[in-house]
């Protein structure tokens, strides 16, 4: 029996794409709170995949959900992708409620996922993936500096869960549980619009947009035996975009 891996901001997108490719390796239910509400407590196997509709700010949820998953069998991978952003905006602007929000979903709402995840995980000797992003460790959403708009917000949530990686991946650690994390650059079909891709391109050493499969196969490869070795990593998977 394949074992079960957990993938959170699984209606679409980059989220999506990494349901979709986990599925050949593992039984995959997939959580967001765009899925039906009916969904809640039994899930829904239309697709390849069981769908649970879930809050990932609502730690009863996140818990139950975890629960209907362990049923299937051991939980050997938990992907956190289930994030938001917002235009590009100077600090001045940004309302306080818009910054707690952020918080609540970006950084709060992967705290939540991995910590309900842990007693799981260490189960299974699992390995859990936190999706960030090349903002968090740049500080502006975007290929050049613009104080105009920096998304400070997004890239503050972002920056949180690079260091919520690595404190968990050195704290896990002996207990044989694997804790990456993976920054995408700029992926077709995400939150940019397409009328800015061919500019954006331009500016990319390879010359054009990521696709969100390239970052779910990337994601299979940190929860796969192929990573063994690897805890505590950010994987960056821009193009070029970012090398550090």
């Amino acid at each position: 029996m394949k074992p079960v891996a957990v993938i959170t901001g699984a209606a679409n997108n980059i989220g999506l794409a990494i349901a979709n490719q986990f599925c050949q390796h593992y039984q995959v239910v997939g959580l967001d709170r765009a899925f039906q509400a009916e969904e809640k407590n039994s899930g829904s196997a239309v697709g390849p995949f069981k769908k649970v509709a879930c809050d990932i700010t609502n730690p009863a949820e996140v818990e139950s959900a975890l629960q209907l998953a362990r049923t299937l069998g051991p939980i050997k991978a938990v992907v956190n992708s289930a994030a938001i952003t917002e235009p590009r905006a100077s600090i001045k602007d940004i309302s306080i409620e818009s910054w707690r929000r952020m918080m609540d979903i970006n950084l709060t709402g992967a705290f939540i996922v991995m910590k309900a995840s842990m007693p799981y995980l260490q189960e299974s000797q699992g390995a859990g993936l936190l999706i960030t992003s090349r903002a968090g460790k740049v500080g502006y959403a975007g290929f050049d500096p613009n104080p105009a708009g920096t998304k400070a917000h997004y890239c503050a949530s972002k920056a949180g869960v690079i260091s919520l990686i690595k404190s968990l991946a050195i704290e896990l650690a002996p207990c044989g549980v694997r804790i990456n994390g993976l920054a995408p650059g700029s992926i077709e079909g995400t939150m940019i619009p397409k009328e800015l891709w061919a500019g954006l391109a331009e500016k990319i050493p390879l010359k054009r947009l990521g696709l969100p499969l390239e970052i779910a196969e990337a994601a299979y490869f940190l929860c796969s035996d192929a990573s063994s070795y690897i805890t505590g990593h950010i994987l960056d998977v821009n193009g070029g975009t970012l090398m550090d």
